[in-house]
């Protein structure tokens, strides 16, 4: 069984992932052994340093976030493998920084005294710093996640010939255009099938959905680029894309 670079990640086979999430222990520890060299990366940068195992915590996290992405993933449900691990892996990092940082603010109870004002001026002054370090990690976290996911898209994108600068010039200039384009890659993004021949085929599969739509095939090449790329926003793993998306739709 041959687990293969695509993309951002790693390509893997459906019948490897079933046989390690029905307790297959090789199947398991191959999958471990593939994909601890990405998630160390998504480790990494997510930290700003490189990290090594064995020594840095967050490697242990990430490892226990992979296991959980083996046992919680379901394919054909719009986002690949790798995409997946990486959202589980983030998450877990942000939700143990998170109780890091809670630890680093807690305030020993022998420290407080029932008829001490300069104990209760302290609480709430580490309470509020507490909070304003949360909400800066979260503005940070956001950013890099912002950067991250545009690094990915351009690479996507090149896969199919589509550059960002080739972008902004074929974006339909009325809403309407747009509107239609949203639908078609949103009608490919629904249907399973039509997700596997784009992948495969790194083409539309125009002639499946041009008369399930209600207008021209015509349009639907004219805005070929254009929707390719809103279906790579749709099938893969790009939350802040996604919600700018949204936001485009309902204008």
């Amino acid at each position: 069984m041959v687990i293969r670079r695509s993309g951002q990640g790693l390509s893997v086979p459906e019948e490897l992932l079933e046989q390690a999430k029905n307790g297959d222990k090789q199947s398991r520890e191959a999958l471990i052994k593939a994909f601890k060299p990405y998630i160390i990366r998504i480790a990494s940068a997510h930290c700003g340093r490189y990290l090594h195992s064995g020594h840095d915590e967050e490697i242990s996290i990430a490892l226990l976030a992979l296991n959980e992405a083996i046992d919680s993933y379901e394919p054909g449900q719009g986002s690949s493998f790798s995409g997946f691990v990486n959202v589980v892996v983030k998450r877990r990092l942000i939700d143990y920084s998170r109780r890091s940082k809670h630890r680093k603010y807690e305030i020993p109870f022998s420290e407080f005294h029932d008829d001490s004002e300069t104990a209760d001026e302290t609480a709430a002054l580490q309470m509020v710093e507490q909070k304003e370090a949360e909400r800066v990690y979260r503005q940070q976290q956001e950013s890099r996640d912002r950067r991250e996911e545009i690094l990915y898209y351009t690479k996507l994108l090149a896969e199919y010939n589509i550059t960002l600068a080739e972008l902004v010039k074929c974006s339909p200039k009325h809403k309407s255009a747009r509107r239609r384009a949203i639908a078609a890659a949103q009608m490919i993004a629904e249907n399973p099938e039509l997700v596997k021949y784009f992948r495969l085929y790194k083409e539309l599969p125009l002639k499946e959905i041009e008369n399930r739509l209600p207008f021209s095939r015509k349009t639907l090449e004219r805005h070929r680029k254009y929707i390719v790329a809103l279906l790579l926003v749709q099938i893969e793993d790009f939350p802040h894309l996604r919600d700018y998306l949204k936001g485009d739709s309902e204008a």
